[in-house]
This record gives structure tokens, C-alpha cells and sequence, in this order.
């Protein structure tokens, strides 16, 4: 039975976890944000969900906890570094630091990171260019799960895509953050875990190619790319950026400690008056928000931003003081509780 979980109870639960497996405290909190501010905004398969993956990756010695950044190589608007293996919102989040001071200094900065790991959700690195007025594209590579078109062989990741383009006059950002399957692979683990079948309209096959809604099958199985040929495409061209680029493992390679990642922050005022550029993305908003016209709509009544339905969730989550949390990780966050011998997470009520 999905609960309610105080949004506060639930970062302090998320710290005292990562500092118990040897995280400082500035660290900690940091991946707990991350992990928050992705649950807020109703992205619950890349939050507190992963909190069990990542204190299994530190304990098992596959995960730093005391990683730190190590610039190899840097010039006016481009820097690579090295992760350390550490957590990747941690060693991400450090990074992003590096390449968006240098983006504003010089109008664009490439970034380009090797050794690090699952950073969760995508957007946050993004969106944390755009709080600074600068567009951001970030990309990563992933544990081997879609194969190239013709084939049933792993050899790329489900690696996703985050862009974010800044507004003014307190308008939220606009954001694209999405991988390449057509549903986030963590809701076939949750459907798992719980004992529940997935739709087959997702396209999971199994390994001779049939259709399956059996979601152990289905992870074990073909798992399908948006847009077929197009996703696969896409996949190897995120391999290439965000893998071979910074010198990082890529393709089938890429394992825990071993993920490549691409940051591009650039001013747009560098290209295009700022002037222009603000008019014309509230000019494109209104554009979207119009075309759900009584003519052109499809029955729900709006059209909306890409990002937009999760800014919405998070103001809601907010006001709301809480977020809901299915029993599948309540029950996962019990049992770290277990393990670290820390408090459980202080529960509210069923939702």
C-alpha cells in the first residue's frame, strides 16, 4: 500500500543512509536533493527508489564513497575530468559546478566526464545550468541494455537525453529528459518487484521475439528503443558523445564506476540577442499553449511544454508537504534501514 512520506523525513532518511555507508555530510545531502527533487517533481523511479541500488554499489566495492573530481585536462571553454567512481549525482553535480562557471566566463563551456556513475535524473544537471541564465545539454552512458537494430546482442545503454532552456519573469525552464526506451526501465523493475504485469503496448519481447507483459521476461528479454531504428541510432550516437569522447568505458564496457558523461552549457546570448531570445521562447510557449485551441484539441484541454506536467507536480508536492511512495519502495527502504541499523523512515498516512 503506497504511503505518504514527509518530504523532509524522507532527505533525512536519504542522508543518514549515505553518510552510514561513508559519504561526508555535504555529499550526502547533495544526492539527497537529487533524489528529492526528482520524487517532488513525480519522477519516482530515479529518487529514492535507487537508495538501495547505490548503498549495494559502496558496501559490494563498486561505488567511492569519497570520491572527488580530478580535472585532467581544461582550456578556456571545454574541461575533462575523472569521477573517481564515485555516486554520480555526487561527482556529476560537482562537475556541473566546474563547466557552468566556465560557460559563463567564456559564453559556452564542453564538459566531458569519465568514472562516474548512474547520476538519476538527467534534468537536474540541466536545469542547473539554466539557474544561471545558460542553455544545458547533458547526456550519459548506461549499463549495456538496447541492442543495435537487427540484432538481440546488448551492447548500448538506455542513455537519456536532458535539455533545458531558460526563462525569465519567474517562468519555469523548459525541459526535455528522456531515455531511450519508451517507459523508464525502473517502472519494469517496480512492476517486478511487485508482482505485476506491464501493458504490452510498451513493446518488451522475449529473446525469440514475442511480446511479453511478464517484466522478468521483459528486462531479461529484447527491450525495445523509441522510435526502433531511430532509438538505436541515437543510442550510439549518446555512446559516442558521452562514452568515447571523454575517454570512458562505452558500449558493452560500460559497468558500475564506468560511466561516461557530456555537459554543454552554453550563454545564449553569445549567438542571439537576449532580447530576442526571451521574447521568442515566451512567443513558443504561447504558440504550445494555444494549439489546444476547442478546434485542434484532443479532449484534455491544453497542450503542454515539455517539463511542464513535472514543474506542475512539484509545486502540488510542495504545497502538499509530502510525497507518495509505493509499498515496493517503502519496503526497500525498510530493509537498508535494517541493514545500516539506522531509523526506518518516518511513515505518514496510506495514500
Amino acid at each position: 500500500m503506497a504511503q505518504l512520506i514527509n518530504i523532509r523525513s524522507a532527505h533525512l532518511f536519504a542522508k543518514a543512509a549515505f553518510i552510514k555507508v561513508g559519504l561526508c555530510e555535504e555529499d550526502a545531502m547533495l544526492i539527497a536533493e537529487n533524489m528529492i527533487w526528482a520524487d517532488m517533481r513525480g519522477i519516482d523511479t530515479h529518487g529514492l527508489q535507487r537508495v538501495s541500488w547505490y548503498v549495494k554499489w559502496i558496501l559490494d566495492g563498486l561505488a567511492n564513497p569519497s570520491a572527488k573530481i580530478r580535472v585532467l585536462n581544461q582550456g578556456p571553454s571545454f574541461v575533462l575530468g575523472d569521477g573517481e567512481g564515485g555516486l554520480g549525482q555526487v561527482v556529476a553535480s560537482q562537475f556541473c559546478e566546474i563547466v557552468t562557471e566556465k560557460a559563463l566566463e567564456e559564453g559556452l563551456c564542453l564538459g566531458l566526464l569519465k568514472n562516474s556513475n548512474d547520476w538519476g535524473c538527467g534534468a537536474w544537471y540541466s536545469c542547473r545550468g539554466t539557474k544561471k541564465g545558460l542553455v544545458g545539454i547533458t547526456l550519459t552512458t548506461s549499463i549495456p541494455m538496447l541492442a543495435p537494430w537487427g540484432s538481440k546482442a546488448r551492447l548500448f545503454g538506455n542513455n537519456p537525453i536532458a535539455c533545458a532552456f531558460p526563462r525569465k519573469d519567474g517562468h519555469d525552464p523548459i525541459v526535455y529528459d528522456g531515455a531511450l526506451t519508451p517507459v523508464a526501465l525502473g517502472k519494469v523493475m517496480r512492476a517486478k518487484s511487485e508482482g505485476k504485469e506491464i501493458p504490452k503496448e510498451w513493446g518488451f519481447r522475449d529473446l525469440d521475439g514475442k511480446v511479453t507483459c511478464d517484466p522478468g521476461t521483459a528486462l531479461k528479454g529484447i527491450i525495445p528503443a523509441i522510435g526502433g531504428y531511430k532509438g538505436i541510432g541515437l543510442a550510439l550516437v549518446t555512446n559516442i558523445l558521452a562514452g568515447i569522447l571523454p575517454g570512458a568505458a562505452h558500449s558493452s564496457s560500460v559497468e558500475i564506476g564506468k560511466r561516461g558523461q557530456f555537459f554543454l552549457f552554453l550563454n545564449p546570448e553569445i549567438v542571439c540577442n537576449p532580447d530576442y531570445y526571451y521574447h521568442s521562447i515566451e512567443e513558443l510557449a504561447m504558440e504550445v499553449a494555444e494549439a489546444a485551441s476547442e478546434e485542434n484539441s484532443l479532449g484534455n484541454g491544453e497542450a503542454m511544454l515539455p517539463g511542464e506536467p513535472e514543474w506542475r507536480k512539484m509545486r502540488e508536492t510542495e504545497t502538499l508537504g509530502s510525497i507518495v511512495y509505493p509499498s515496493s519502495v517503502l519496503e526497500s527502504l525498510d530493509r537498508v534501514a535494517k541493514k545500516l541499523e539506522i531509523d526506518e523512515v518516518e511513515k505518514g498516512d496510506q495514500a
